[in-house]
């Protein structure tokens, strides 16, 4: 079965593919629109430059990210069973979808991205947010800022990943459990 792409499809996948191989400031506009069997002028189009047609890409991927870490998520569970789902959704995101991982990887830790391109993508995420403030309040987890705890429990986890995709280690799914369960010691009270 053939799956057909617009033509702004066939662009984002292209720059996906491009940049996950070369880089963000290796990748120019015309192996783009080389890579996406287009003309410049078709590129330009849908996107005046590089910098918003890589954050378009971002925001594609992060809408991606939190409809696929979202589905089924269910706000009633406790904090520790919602705290495990949502790592867990995202860990499997991202094994399954390599060039994804690695095109946010590269997008957020690149210093030639916009600070405020990277706090818009956080935004779509907001359910773990809300977990880390529930648990918070409930004195389950340790006080301090929400993005920074995130941040520590997203770089042990995200880290796993990386060496996965390396083929360093091979994840299995007990390994994951078994992390993702060390990452809660970590942030519970």
């Amino acid at each position: 079965m053939r799956i057909y792409m617009n033509k702004r499809e066939q662009i984002l996948n292209a720059t996906l593919k491009l940049i996950v191989q070369k880089g963000i400031e290796s990748t120019p506009m015309s192996e783009i629109a080389k890579a996406a069997d287009t003309g410049m002028g078709a590129i330009y189009n849908y996107f005046p430059n590089k910098e918003s047609l890589v954050n378009e890409l971002y925001f594609y991927l992060k809408t991606k990210e939190s409809s696929i870490i979202a589905e089924g998520y269910d706000k009633s569970l406790s904090v520790k069973q919602r705290f495990v789902y949502l790592w867990k959704k995202m860990i499997t995101y991202f094994l399954s979808e390599p060039l994804d991982f690695m095109f946010l990887e590269q997008f957020y830790y690149s210093p030639a991205i916009d600070p405020k391109a990277k706090h818009h993508g956080s935004l779509y995420l907001k359910d773990l947010d809300e977990v880390y403030l529930d648990g918070q309040k409930q004195q389950l987890m340790k006080d301090g800022d929400v993005k920074e705890w995130i941040g520590f429990t997203s770089g042990s986890l995200v880290s796993l990943v990386k060496l996965h995709h390396s083929n360093y280690i091979a994840l299995k799914e007990v390994t994951i459990d078994n992390y993702i369960q060390a990452a809660w010691d970590a942030v519970k009270n």
